[in-house]
């Protein structure tokens, strides 16, 4: 039987469909929304469950940060029969989005190094259309304020996103002049090259963040608004993804 060669995973452990996490930690969160979970071995730090919901198996996994081990977690999934993707977490967010709002990729920006492996032409690279509407329809039926729109994606978190010296400081406010005049909603870390990977690998993608940083300001979201919107993310993530076929 075909193994994943970091994950450790066989076929049988996974589902058709995956979510896939940065902070470890929220895995084990979101094993308790799961029927019948069931953690399996970690790999590298790679933290993985796989339970049901609303009857679709679906496999939980967490990647850490950043998009090449993003992408090595999606490409093994998908090589074991993973067909859907939700790739979900936080991102800095461009008003007209605000604070704790659910953020859906309709398209993202590869400002990466990763996604060119996958794809030479294509960017901005565009997210599954059915996932982002099962994804706004589940928020909208919620009563949950969400924005759908364009990603950017970066690697040097503290050069191009968010400066803690001056250098940094710099690069980080020319990006997002120049992000917000390419009128992009969400910035993050993973996006564009899990989108470019599924669209080169023939399985569907699609981003869904809670807003937690101000790219203008680079105000944090408070920690209780944090905690409430990530168990918001976490049913929305499950309703839409177990939506589709």
């Amino acid at each position: 039987m075909k193994r994943a060669w970091y994950l450790g995973h066989s076929q049988a452990d996974v589902g058709d469909r995956a979510i896939l996490i940065g902070d470890p930690d929220r895995v084990d969160r979101m094993a308790r929304l799961l029927d019948e979970p069931q953690v399996l071995p970690v790999s590298r730090g790679l933290k993985t469950v796989t339970g049901g919901y609303s009857g679709k198996k679906i496999t939980v996994a967490a990647f850490g940060m950043g998009a090449p081990i993003a992408t090595i977690v999606l490409h093994e999934l998908a090589d074991l029969g993973v067909g859907r993707f939700l790739r979900i977490g936080t991102a800095m967010y461009f008003p007209p989005a605000g604070a704790g709002d659910l953020l859906i990729s309709r398209s993202a920006l590869g400002f990466e190094g990763t996604s060119p492996s996958y794809v030479s032409d294509t960017n901005p690279h565009s997210a599954d259309g059915e996932l982002v509407s099962l994804l706004e329809t589940a928020a909208r039926s919620a009563g949950l304020s969400v924005t759908t729109g364009l990603y950017a994606t970066f690697d040097a978190f503290y050069r191009d996103m968010f400066g803690i010296d001056a250098a940094g400081s710099e690069r980080a406010a020319a990006n997002r002049k120049m992000l917000a005049e390419r009128g992009v909603m969400a910035v993050d870390m993973e996006t564009s090259a899990l989108l470019a990977a599924a669209n080169a690998l023939g399985v569907s993608c699609a981003t869904v963040c809670l807003g937690t940083v101000d790219a203008l300001t680079q105000e944090k979201l408070a920690s209780e608004a944090l905690a409430a919107g990530e168990a918001r993310l976490f049913e929305i993530a499950l309703a839409g993804l177990a939506g589709l076929p």
